[in-house]
Formats: structure tokens, sequence, C-alpha cells
């Protein structure tokens, strides 16, 4: 019977897409017949550890389905990958400008300090304190370098600053929240209408679902059978090619599975 996109659990549903989003679909589309490929060869010895025959037939038409739903979306799914890739630049160089700032501030502090500018000193120490831990989405940062560029350019901290990159952080920090704020408004933006784009994300994450289900059977059935082979045949190179396949990076379990 042929996988029906309609009669998955609203709740299977919502995780499916959530995790569809993080991949592009040429490299579950990769995985996909990565691991269709290994299962032809191991298929039999995976039923016992946890991936039968209806999940293969699943992922088979999971695959299928993304093919007949990737047609003419090549540059909107390569705009997806260089939105995600600029969104994860703005927040990695994001993070480096904040913590020299706040590396500006602490030394701006000590000669506050010295100096008598005990009010100046308070605000450093409050804001230092209050944001000692990096946000984790676009705008919340980007809202903590506003807050730091606001005290590099009091008057008080800005003079005590301004021999140890004072400026220049501020500067940076300026330029930095604004890109913040433009990749994520791009990473925001749908690339096909809204139903298309939520298509190929919930056929992603559901292939990524199968894809990790098959690969925990294989080590299963890899150690107690005590052939490596079936383990090295379902490695998830496919999705992790890009970050290195390191063990941490893969996730065990596959998720809610639709039927």
């Amino acid at each position: 019977m042929a996988l029906d996109l309609t009669t998955i659990s609203p709740e299977a549903r919502a995780v499916f897409i959530k995790d569809g989003e993080r991949w592009s679909s040429e490299d579950t589309l990769e995985q996909a017949n990565q691991t269709l490929n290994a299962y032809k060869t191991h298929g039999p010895k995976l039923a016992a550890s946890g991936f039968a025959p209806d999940d293969a037939a699943e992922l088979s038409d999971a695959r299928d389905l993304l093919i007949q739903a990737g047609v003419g979306r090549e540059v909107k799914r390569t705009n997806k990958m260089l939105d995600t890739a600029a969104h994860a630049t703005a927040m990695r160089d994001g993070q480096g400008v904040r913590l020299r700032a706040r590396s500006v501030l602490a030394g701006a502090k000590r000669v506050l300090l010295v100096a008598g500018h005990t009010e100046a000193v308070q605000r450093i120490e409050v804001l230092l304190e209050r944001e000692s831990a990096a946000a984790e989405d676009a705008e919340g940062l980007a809202k903590q370098l506003d807050a730091l560029c606001a005290v590099l350019k009091e008057p008080a901290v800005a003079e005590a600053a301004q021999k140890r990159g004072g400026a220049q952080a501020a500067l940076d920090l300026e330029v930095k929240a604004t890109a913040l704020r433009v990749a994520a408004k791009a990473k925001a933006e749908p690339k096909g209408t809204p139903v298309e784009t939520e298509t190929l994300d919930l056929i992603d994450g559901l292939i990524v679902s199968l894809a990790r289900t098959a690969r925990e059977a294989a080590e299963a059935a890899a150690r107690e059978l005590g052939e490596p082979a079936i383990a090295t045949a379902f490695e998830l190179s496919a999705l992790y090619k890009r970050r290195g396949k390191k063990k941490a990076d893969e996730p065990n379990g596959g998720g809610p599975q639709g039927s």
C-alpha cells in the first residue's frame, strides 16, 4: 500500500516537519537511496532488530514522494540551504563579537573603577551578569549585541575603552546585529508556497526518521551476528557528511513512524 501522508497523526507530522527543516532534500534523498541499497543486501537480518519490510517499503515510498515533490524545486531547495548557512554564519560571527565586546567592557570597567566612575562600573556589571549566556536565537543575540553597543557608546565607557578596542567593537556590534536580523528574516521566509515547503519538510523528516531506525537496527544486528559490515552499510553518511561522520552527531532512535 502506497504511503499516504494524510494518514500521519498531527503529533508525528509536527515532529517530522520540525526535523525535516534541518536537512536539505538532496541529502535526505541520497540517504534514502543509500539505506534502501543497503537493505537489498542485509534487509532480512534487520527484521528481528526493529526494522521490518513494511518500514523499508515506507522509506521507498517516501523517497519516491520526495522525487515527485522536488520537480522544479531545485533552486528553492538550494536557496533554503544557502539561507541556513548564512544564518549559521551570522550566529557564529555574532557570538564572536559578543565575546570580544564583553572582554572590552571588562577592561574598561577596571579603568572606570580606578577613576571612580562607580555608576558606569555598575551598569557594566549588571549587563555582563544579566546576559552572561549567549542567546540561542538570532533576534535574541542581536538584542544582546545592541545592549553591549549601547553601553560601549556611553561617554565615560567609550573614553575608558578607547585604547582597548572599544570603537571597533561598537561598530562591529552594529554590523553583526544587522546581519543577524537579515539572516533570520531570510531563513524565515518560505521558499515555495507554505504547503509545498511543509510537504518537503515532512518527507525529509520521515526519511530521516526511517533511516535512523534502520541504522539502529543495523547496529544491533551487526553486534548480535558478528557482522560489522551490516552497520557500515547503514551509516548515515549522506546526512552527516558536511559535519563529518561523528558518532555523537547521530541521534539514536527513529522517532514516530507514519503509516
